[in-house]
């Protein structure tokens, strides 16, 4: 290794950590523009992938002087780009006055493309410093162990303390500080004759299309990896980061196994990558049984490092050898100039790695499945390993894979839902007996699974208790409604809203509801009194599972009076539209993901613009599996936007509607719990949750099998005998 690329090592750890935050910030902005949907979340990710693969293209193609400069100006370029983001994307987003859909797009590109475009370029930049695809694979090591560091850094420390836009600027000075230190190694660095170079790319096609096809596949593996991540660890903001951490680990594990070896161990690669992907299937079906042994020996204190080895062990080994094509396409094209080479398979593989993304999220999991999406996926991989004509390809490879493959496909035990369905993530504090044979009762004893869907955005399920008759839906394994315990709040959150309206003598009255769930409580703002509903659902699934519920819902959905919009509520709601004398708020727990974005001061502030003058709000808040301290910081956040607001507690100690209005009607079907002063007490020095700062998604994940209940029940006694004195 020369002294150019041993001193440009450290920069790309560096590089790789702040591209991999300025990622999930920028991605994290995105939803919050243009929704976070299906097609908008793909979007979006598909932009930043596409254009890492034509920065990568051109860096590759480009005659670079001195390579520590021009990698530096390309960082500096992108730390740039981040420090001006939130500023350019208000500007962008402000000429998008209808909420079009091809205007969001345009917006997204425009964004995007430029500082992914850098990312992309930075790699092969360096490369330009060395004359050996070893090294250019050792650089790819450094950038993509940077990328780890970078995903646990900004999930468990960076965002939780700085929140995003604090998180963004460090990452910018961690650019800006890449650029000079690389600006200063230039110095010392032997300027390269600035001959002009054919822009003929001398990698081989069928390298090329490996890289491709590693691309897609491995990017359709962790899209689906992180829905099982969801399934089996809840679908916070730390189990996303734990998938993401383990997959690019596996990928520098890879890699930096393959940079030394010749290329004829691509073939074998490629089909690893398809072997082991059906090889972890196997291990689905024990994962939630790995769960709760966990949890039995090490408790909560140990459930980051659990998730990461139950994860690597679901993804099997797949993900390193993702990292070993990728180097084994470098090694496959020594002939080739290191960087050109670099730059051509980093765009092919990325490029490849938006089909991956499109194929596997829109289509492939409403369609198959996500274990269908994994089968698929493995055996065109497989295929592709024996059909290609490469280093190494022997008539052994041709037919030892698809034997395997086939051995493995009837060996893998069907995919049981049942197991996910449940939630056993969300009640591991309550079980006495973490035994598998505990686990198992509870997963499959005493009930019936009646519907099982993977959805674009979520896994949708429906099942019965056969004692009680208790029929419960569930979210990614988190019961969001029931015809059980949950009927009281359901109810109530469509009857009290309507009783605020009724009494101010409100006539024509339009509600809007955010999140279907069973229906219920679209079903009480008909019966209380709606004149037009507008129903907001962001997993189109849970339209299909709703129907299960008519006996309490009575098939609302299909009523003249419904309007049913499958979209983000955000981007709904952020976009002209009609007044409503009515909006309902009733979506899933602020510790989940994307659903914590419905639970913060401008998602109210937004709320509060399309509703008429002396609308009322309903909030849904949880009082079950949140510390006081998130209890308290809700009402703040909520009570700063609409100051006249009355908290009822439909089920104590669990659930409880905030309720904004002009005034306390006198007919209710409950009392509140506590009124407007008692709220305001009770919010004093609480801190507020904001776009910038949503400290509640990042706080509420450890306390999800706590049991804080009583002690928020607690909380509101003691402010609701403050309110009566």
């Amino acid at each position: 290794m020369n002294a150019n690329t041993r001193s440009l090592l450290p920069l790309l750890v560096l590089s790789g950590a702040a591209a991999l935050t300025c990622e999930t910030v920028w991605l994290r902005r995105m939803a919050l523009t243009m929704g976070s949907a299906g097609m908008a979340a793909v979007v979006t990710l598909a932009l930043y992938m596409g254009g890492l693969g034509l920065g990568g293209i051109w860096a590759g193609r480009r005659r670079w002087h001195c390579a520590p400069r021009g990698y530096g100006i390309l960082e500096l370029a992108a730390a740039c780009w981040a420090l001006a983001f939130p500023t350019l994307l208000s500007v962008l987003h402000s000429f998008n006055e209808t909420g079009s859909m091809g205007i969001n797009v345009l917006v997204a590109t425009t964004i995007l493309l430029p500082p992914a475009f850098f990312h992309g370029a930075s790699l092969p930049a360096a490369s330009a410093a060395t004359d050996s695809a070893t090294d250019v694979a050792s650089l790819y090591v450094a950038n993509t162990a940077g990328a780890v560091v970078g995903t646990l850094l900004a999930a468990f420390v960076w965002m939780p303390l700085f929140g995003i836009r604090g998180t963004e600027l460090l990452a910018a000075a961690t650019g800006i500080a890449i650029a000079a230190q690389s600006i200063r190694i230039s110095k010392h660095t032997r300027v390269t004759d600035p001959k002009i170079v054919s822009s003929v790319n001398n990698v081989k096609p069928e390298i090329l299309a490996v890289a491709a096809l590693g691309g897609a596949s491995a990017m359709a593996l962790e899209v689906v990896w992180a829905r099982l991540g969801a399934l089996l660890l809840g679908g916070s903001v730390y189990a996303f980061a734990i998938v993401l951490a383990v997959f690019l680990t596996g990928i520098s594990f890879g890699a930096a196994w393959a940079r030394k070896r010749g290329p004829e161990h691509l073939p074998w690669s490629l089909m690893f990558l398809g072997v082991t992907a059906i090889a972890g299937t196997i291990a689905w079906r024990v994962l939630p049984h790995g769960l709760a042994t966990f949890w039995a020996l090490f408790g909560s204190n140990g459930q980051w490092l659990t998730a990461a080895i139950l994860m690597a062990l679901a993804m099997a080994g797949a993900p390193f050898a993702s990292g070993a094509i990728f180097t084994g396409c470098l090694q496959a094209s020594k002939d080739c100039e290191p960087k050109a080479a670099a730059g051509s398979i980093l765009g092919a593989n990325t490029l490849g790695s938006v089909i991956g993304v499109v194929a596997a999220g829109v289509f492939g999991m409403p369609w198959i499945g996500i274990r269908g999406v994994v089968l698929i996926t493995a055996v065109a991989t497989i295929l592709g390993a024996t059909a290609l004509s490469l280093p190494g390809t022997s008539n052994r490879v041709r037919w030892i894979g698809p034997l395997i493959a086939a051995g493995l496909l009837l060996c893998t035990p069907r995919w049981d839902p049942a197991l996910y369905a449940v939630g056993l993530y969300n009640r591991l504090g309550e079980f006495v007996d973490l035994s598998p044979r505990a686990i198992e009762r509870f997963a499959h004893d005493g009930w019936d699974l009646l519907f099982y869907q993977d959805g674009i955005t979520a896994s949708v399920a429906v099942g019965e208790s056969h004692e009680s008759g208790n029929r419960w839906l569930s979210i990614n394994g988190k019961v969001d409604a029931s015809t059980g315990a949950d009927m009281p709040t359901q109810q109530l959150s469509g009857q009290l809203p309507l009783a605020f309206a009724n009494g101010h003598n409100h006539d024509d009255t339009d509600v809007l509801v955010v999140g279907l769930a069973s229906g219920v409580t679209a079903y009480e703002a008909l019966e209380s009194g709606a004149n037009t509903l507008t129903v907001i659902e962001l997993e189109p699934a849970v339209v299909e599972a709703s129907a299960l519920f008519s006996s309490v819902n009575h098939e609302v959905v299909d009523d003249a009076r419904v309007t049913l919009v499958i979209e983000d509520a955000r981007a709904f709601l952020a976009r002209p539209g009609p007044q409503y004398d009515v909006i309902i708020s009733e979506p899933s727990n602020p510790w989940i993901s994307g659903v914590s974005n419905l639970f913060t001061q401008q998602y109210w502030d937004l709320a509060r613009q399309r509703l008429e003058p002396d609308g009322v709000f309903c909030q849904w808040i949880q009082l079950y599996a949140l510390p006081p301290e998130a209890v308290r910081s809700l009402v703040k956040t909520f009570t700063e936007v609409f100051p006249n607001a009355w908290l009822f507690e439909t089920i104590p100690g669990a659930d409880a509607l905030l309720i904004s209005g002009p005034s306390l009607p006198d007919q209710l079907p409950i009392n509140p719990t506590i009124d407007p002063n008692g709220l305001q007490a009770m919010s004093f020095l609480a801190r507020l949750n904001t776009d910038d700062n949503p400290w509640i998604e990042f706080e509420a994940p450890r306390w999800i099998t706590r049991s804080t209940g009583p002690a928020n029940r607690r909380l509101l006694e003691r402010y609701a005998i403050q309110a009566e004195h």
